[in-house]
């Protein structure tokens, strides 16, 4: 995909994460008006990507971060102009949000002339569908901002397999299925960022919800995905890596040699960072790093934060083999497993 500006390519991730349409046939509104306040979100995020001057005073050379940790590359305005952007998109769905609401919002001349341009001159009357998806139970601004109607579907499998490569993900995902595995809609509703995540959760592990990604408080085995719109190649997933690499690198013996190798491929050799002991006064703690023997040669590896190794930017069926055989070494340690 090619940007004319960094303030399209960040307008490009709402049309990115929207799904296709699929309205709650048994909701308190009709199909034909989920449908309506679809069509006009779609505008909405279409219009942002086509005049992005309408949301923001200026737009700045299309520009992006090699990754998602943005910290490790200092781009200080890049940063600022990718935040003025989001944050404009985000102001008017927020506002939209709470007007369905029946909120007294004070629009600013910006938001008044895109929803004008967008149908909405006459704001008190606003679709049906709109103000449902804004009051009904349990409601969310990121359900709202992407139109996720039936509360029972999983938007964000369409999202991510289209984006990661069709054929591979649904390799995947008919293995996860048919092991018990299940997906889940995965968004932030404390800190509203307005992103779509997918995870495919084996529920052997836990009774809890998944937690959002695949690098912290990780209780279940299978995969994330999410859509980073400031990063050069957005779409991501990761391995879900219950409890950290220890158990698994404890018993790397009994791993396949295809295992094995793609283990050896993706974790981090010990160097002596000392980070595992950081906060051992007595400097008598041993290093976390666990020592491995593939081939008549011994490794130390480190057993610390493995999702931010075990994440690509695209699967292929190669790539998905090796998940498949992970995730599969894995669940043979789900506690209590009978």
């Amino acid at each position: 995909m090619t940007y004319t500006s960094v303030e399209q390519r960040i307008a490009y991730g709402y049309i990115a994460q929207l799904p296709d349409f699929i309205p709650d046939e048994h909701g308190p509104v009709t199909v034909s008006q989920q449908k309506e306040f679809y069509g006009l979100m779609k505008r909405l995020y279409q219009l942002a990507f086509d005049e992005p001057l309408l949301f923001v005073p200026t737009v700045h050379e299309d520009d992006a971060f090699p990754t998602r940790y943005k910290k490790s590359c200092e781009k200080p305005e890049l940063n600022t102009n990718i935040l003025k952007m989001k944050n404009a998109v985000e102001a008017i769905l927020d506002s939209m949000f709470k007007m369905g609401q029946g909120a007294d919002v004070k629009l600013n001349k910006r938001q008044t002339k895109i929803l004008s341009l967008l149908g909405m001159d006459d704001l008190s009357d606003i679709p049906a569908a709109w103000t449902w998806m804004a009051t009904r139970s349990g409601t969310t601004q990121v359900a709202f901002a992407y139109c996720l109607f039936d509360e029972s579907h999983v938007y964000s499998i369409d999202i991510f397999a289209r984006m990661l490569g069709e054929k591979p993900f649904r390799k995947l995902e008919k293995w996860m299925k048919s092991h018990g595995y299940k997906p889940y809609d995965i968004y932030n509703t404390t800190w509203v960022n307005y992103q779509l995540t997918l995870t495919y959760a084996n529920p052997a592990w836990s009774d809890e919800r998944p937690s959002l990604g695949n690098e912290y408080k990780i209780r279940h085995t299978g995969i994330s995905a999410q859509y980073d719109a400031y990063v050069r190649n957005p779409a991501a997933l990761g391995l879900c890596i219950p409890g950290g690499m220890k158990p698994y690198l404890e018993n790397f013996a009994l791993m396949e040699r295809p295992l094995q190798d793609f283990i050896l491929s993706r974790v981090k050799r010990c160097d002596g960072c000392s980070y595992c002991v950081q906060t051992d006064k007595s400097g008598k703690r041993s290093l976390a790093k666990i020592a491995v023997s593939y081939e008549g040669e011994t490794y130390s590896l480190c057993p610390y934060y493995p999702g931010y190794s075990f994440c690509w930017t695209s699967i292929d069926d190669a790539l998905v083999d090796h998940i498949i055989a992970m995730l599969d070494f894995m669940d043979g340690f789900v506690p209590n497993k009978k």
